[in-house]
C-alpha cells in the first residue's frame, strides 16, 4: 500500500510539473495547442532564450507565477483526488 502511494505522489509531481512547463512554454511564446500534452527541454529552453529580447523582467516573473499557481493547483486537485478514492475504498 506504501509503495502504491508513493508512486501517486510521483505520478502528482510530474503532473504538475508537465503543467508548469507547457503553461510558461505557452506564455512566453504566445500559443495554445489544445491537444500538445508536454514540452521537450530544448523547447523550452529556446522559447526562455527568446523570451529574454522580447518580454521585460516583470512580465516575465508574472508568467512564472501563472505557471507555478497552475501546477500547484494542478497537484493539490490530483492529490485531492486521490485522497477521496482511498477513503471510497476503504468504507467498502
Amino acid at each position: 500500500m506504501m509503495i502504491e502511494q508513493l508512486h501517486l505522489e510521483d505520478w502528482a509531481w510530474q503532473l504538475s510539473t508537465e503543467v508548469y512547463r507547457l503553461n510558461l512554454y505557452s506564455h512566453l511564446t504566445r500559443q495554445t495547442e489544445v491537444n500538445r500534452t508536454s514540452v521537450t527541454e530544448a523547447e523550452l529552453a529556446e522559447a526562455i532564450r527568446d523570451s529574454f529580447t522580447q518580454v521585460n523582467e516583470a512580465a516575465y516573473r508574472e508568467m512564472v507565477q501563472l505557471a507555478t499557481e497552475a501546477a500547484l493547483e494542478t497537484y493539490d486537485r490530483v492529490v485531492s483526488s486521490i485522497i477521496k478514492r482511498s477513503r471510497v475504498q476503504l468504507r467498502s
